[in-house]
């Protein structure tokens, strides 16, 4: 069976420079789309025997041109990380209600439920493209954790007037983590279930990845400290910067 048949995203063929182009060795992509969607294909249909997921992981940045091009490439993510993020930060400081009003968001008489699926859609009002769609995915995770938060203290709204800037650290963390591994199965559009039968297996290795992702982004939002000042759009970008760049150097 070949490798490559599971999958439809990025191929070296539709190359992002220009046939002529003549820049310096390292403008140049030093991995093909096709090694790292064979070593994923391979690590797939072995079950996770082999190969190895950090170093697919560090392959697929390389494929799609290193971290600074993914960063120039990544302008829904980046928009929609800034929008949750200076959310969350105008909720520590003006408060919920407030928040929500300055959004456009009408809640006097909403279910939190609706407040929240309005909240996604202020947050990525455009899904065009794949990038826009794994900006949404990523949203909707980090959002379905705020929700939890409000579940947990009885879905009262306003308990996030008094949220701890640590949860908020992390509800970042978690965009940001969904955000990569949703471009990178996206990119490499990998059919876990088309070529695994035990669904149970299937959901421990994307597990696995996105663990290896959320604990990389973990160790640099602890070396940042926390986004949550009035700063929050520069420190959201200059972090996933050096998210993504971590991830091109793990070992």
């Amino acid at each position: 069976m070949g490798t490559s048949s599971i999958f439809y995203g990025n191929n070296d063929r539709s190359a992002l420079l220009p046939s002529d182009y003549e820049g310096s060795e390292e403008n140049k992509v030093t991995v093909s789309w096709k090694t790292v969607k064979t070593d994923m294909s391979k690590y797939i249909t072995s079950g996770g025997t082999k190969g190895n997921g950090r170093h697919i992981i560090k392959q697929y940045i390389k494929a799609a041109g290193g971290a600074g091009k993914m960063m120039n490439q990544s302008s829904a993510g980046l928009k929609t990380a800034r929008s949750i993020g200076s959310m969350l930060y105008n909720i520590s400081i003006d408060g919920i209600g407030v928040t929500l009003d300055n959004l456009g968001i009408q809640f006097q008489g909403k279910s939190v439920s609706e407040i929240f699926s309005r909240l996604l859609d202020v947050m990525t009002p455009g899904v065009n493209t794949k990038e826009e769609a794994a900006a949404r995915e990523a949203a909707q995770e980090t959002l379905v954790d705020l929700y939890d938060y409000v579940e947990e203290n009885d879905m009262n709204l306003e308990c996030l007037n008094h949220m701890e800037p640590y949860l908020m650290d992390k509800a970042m963390c978690k965009y940001i983590s969904s955000y990569i591994w949703n471009m990178m199965l996206k990119d490499l559009e990998s059919r876990f279930e088309k070529y695994m039968d035990d669904a149970t297996k299937t959901c421990q290795m994307e597990k696995d990845f996105k663990d290896i992702i959320s604990s990389v982004v973990k160790i640099e939002f602890e070396k940042k400290g926390s986004l949550m000042n009035n700063n929050v759009t520069d420190a959201i970008s200059d972090l996933s910067t050096k998210c993504i760049k971590a991830l091109e150097g793990i070992e």
